[in-house]
């Protein structure tokens, strides 16, 4: 028996539009003892997360991550784009290969730009630990119709080998996709397919770094066990 895809309803905070990146200046008195609470405030006050810590349609949320292809042992960076940051950790999702499972990885994320407009502060943060898969469906809250729709028509066509495959027949890419986004507007897609192409995870950091622009570099410094029970006090480091 194969089982649809039923798409969840978006509650109204995380079904709101971005509306334009807000003016954001990091209070230094004032950081969370909890750096994944911390980075969602800084989110949410710049106007791209909701208060839930989920993206805001169309908002520019990207971040370098760096991780190791477990196949051939070297080193992999790219860009993607959170899906939410919440207490729980960081969630993003990509296209599923069978090279790359529940491993250690390091992100590295900048808000703001530099120098700052007066008034704002520049961040940089860095987080390391461990990925989880978590449920697809989560994913549909919060992912662009239009990049899933895209990352199944490859799905499709590369009849589930992991490289990364030339494009011999764009129009095809194109009406697969189409068809594709359609089917995830309708709800016609089913769960297997979607979990097949689709990887949705979360990063649970046992190590956090932000980096805060002023008259000098601030740089802070949380850790925590490895059961994740609790946050160690932030510690202050030097900048270099």
């Amino acid at each position: 028996m194969a089982f649809r895809l039923t798409l969840p309803k978006l509650s109204q905070s995380s079904s709101r539009a971005f509306n334009g990146l807000k003016p954001f200046k990091t209070d230094l008195n004032a950081i969370e003892s909890n750096p994944l609470l911390e980075l969602q405030k800084s989110c949410i006050q710049r106007g791209i997360a909701d208060v839930e810590g989920y993206r805001l349609n169309g908002a520019p949320w990207a971040f370098t991550l760096g991780e190791v292809d477990a196949t051939t042992s070297r080193p992999s960076v790219r860009t993607i784009g959170f899906q939410r940051v919440s207490e729980a950790g960081l969630d993003w999702l990509t296209r599923r290969k069978s090279s790359l499972v529940d491993e250690a990885v390091a992100i590295c994320y900048t808000a703001g730009v530099y120098p700052p407009p007066a008034g704002e502060s520049c961040e940089q943060w860095r987080a390391e630990g461990q990925l989880a898969e978590i449920p697809i469906v989560e994913a549909l809250k919060t992912a662009p119709r239009g990049s899933l729709a895209q990352i199944l028509a490859v799905g499709r066509i590369s009849e589930g080998r992991d490289e990364r495959l030339a494009m011999y027949d764009r129009e095809r890419f194109l009406m697969e996709s189409a068809k594709a986004k359609e089917q995830l507007q309708s709800a016609d897609v089913e769960i297997r397919e979607l979990e097949a192409s689709v990887r949705f995870v979360r990063l649970m950091p046992d190590r956090m770094e932000l980096l805060v622009s002023g008259n000098i570099w601030e740089r802070f410094e949380w850790t925590r066990n490895h059961d994740n029970a609790s946050w160690s006090a932030k510690q202050q480091l030097l900048p270099y």
